[in-house]
């Protein structure tokens, strides 16, 4: 398969890995509001070396049998769907301002500025908005603690993160990534092709992720608050505070703003505009992350000023977590059963309507990605969700193309 193919099946993930790691500079990714950041390539500089198919995670991933299989199959301490794990914790940031301006806590801000201080790190990839277009995510290479806090709080968007590795390859030091599933699958790959990402990409530090977005999800938020889509010059998806809420200003300086989960997870027509891969995608925790943070939804961190489910996965990310843990962090031991219940609607879209949507492609002949050792057999129920999510997913995208003219 090419990537015009993976991108014409809709099983482009749009993390960048491609156009990260292509030794020709050969595949760019373009954005567009109808879908995001999509791979281009020039038949001109392209050498069919398959460097770009190698490192794509479309396909699905079988990393050894180290993540979902070793969790169903070898007695991990968890359910698969929290993935491998080596300690829980519910947390966030210890210095308040840092917990009051990040999106849930502010565990990963104090994760990357420790790390930064304790020189762990000399950078970070993270996600800023674009500087042409105000609808558009970007990846940014931040090497300063006024940088990485910049680049605070979630955006539901999508973004070409791993093009950044670009910037990895070719400038040595110490790097930590910050990114969804999608960015972390394509890293793992990456890493397994070129020891210097092994070497230089020293944290991973992933997301917790339903699904994400299409710029056009933005766009109708907009519209629906009297907005134009082009006359936005900030878009803030949530916080300060906790749960926070989208905020958009215009050119001209009006504001609107809108609570979350309210214009998000709870908005059918906002979630009908997600890419086609995130529906057919089984990682909600960023199970190959050495630390993955999220939202913890509990009620008893209700009215909160915003903690975080906090996994730690690996020995790199065990020794981290300690370093920074009380000047930086402040951490409460978290059970797995509890923190599965933190995250119910996300193992709901992540295993349920996963299998029913998979099910749904399979059933239409299309090609589906593969992720061994995780059971991905659709029972009726599967079946019935798939479907009506399905349904809900065309006919929202029909009235806000009638309505709103997306």
């Amino acid at each position: 398969m090419t990537v015009e193919q993976i991108v014409s099946e809709g099983l482009c993930m749009e993390c960048g890995n491609c156009a990260g790691l292509c030794p020709h500079g050969a595949v760019e990714m373009r954005w567009s509001l109808a879908r995001g950041w999509l791979p281009w390539v020039s038949q001109e500089r392209c050498k069919d070396c398959g460097a770009c198919l190698a490192v794509c995670p479309a396909g699905g991933l079988d990393f050894g049998k180290t993540a979902w299989w070793r969790a169903a199959n070898e007695g991990a301490p968890a359910p698969d769907f929290l993935g491998p794990w080596r300690s829980l914790w519910f947390g966030w940031a210890t210095d308040e301002e840092i917990r009051y301006q990040g999106a849930s806590g502010g565990v990963a801000t104090a994760i990357l500025l420790g790390a930064l201080a304790d020189r762990a790190i000399d950078a970070a990839v993270v996600v800023r908005p674009s500087q042409s277009h105000a609808l558009a995510m970007e990846p940014f290479v931040a090497r300063s603690a006024e940088q990485i806090a910049a680049c605070r709080g979630s955006k539901y968007n999508m973004v070409a993160l791993n093009v950044a590795l670009r910037e990895v390859l070719a400038r040595p030091g110490r790097y930590a990534l910050v990114g969804l599933p999608c960015h972390i699958q394509g890293l793992r790959l990456a890493q397994r092709r070129d020891r210097r990402l092994a070497e230089r990409v020293v944290l991973a530090l992933g997301i917790f992720c339903g699904w994400s977005a299409e710029p056009r999800a933005t766009a109708l938020a907009a519209r629906r608050l009297g907005l134009e889509p082009g006359d936005l010059a900030d878009v803030r998806y949530r916080g300060p505070g906790w749960p926070g809420g989208l905020r958009l200003q215009t050119k001209v300086g009006l504001v609107r703003e809108r609570p979350y989960p309210d214009y998000y997870d709870d908005d059918r027509a906002m979630r009908a505009f997600t890419p086609p891969r995130c529906r057919l995608c089984p990682d909600g925790l960023a199970e190959l992350a050495d630390i993955s943070v999220g939202d913890a939804w509990l009620e008893r961190f209700q009215g909160s000023v915003g903690v975080s489910d906090l996994i730690v996965r690996t020995p790199a990310g065990e020794a981290l977590n300690k370093r920074l843990a009380s000047e930086y962090l402040t951490l409460v031991p978290a059970g797995p059963c509890e923190m599965l219940r933190s995250q119910r609607e996300t193992h709901e879209l992540k295993r349920k309507v996963w299998r029913g949507r998979m099910w749904l492609r399979d059933r239409a002949g299309r090609t589906v990605p593969v992720y061994p050792g995780l059971p991905d057999r659709a029972q009726l129920s599967d079946k019935l969700v798939g479907l009506r999510d399905a349904a809900d997913e065309v006919v929202q995208r029909k009235v806000a193309a009638l309505r709103f003219g997306l």
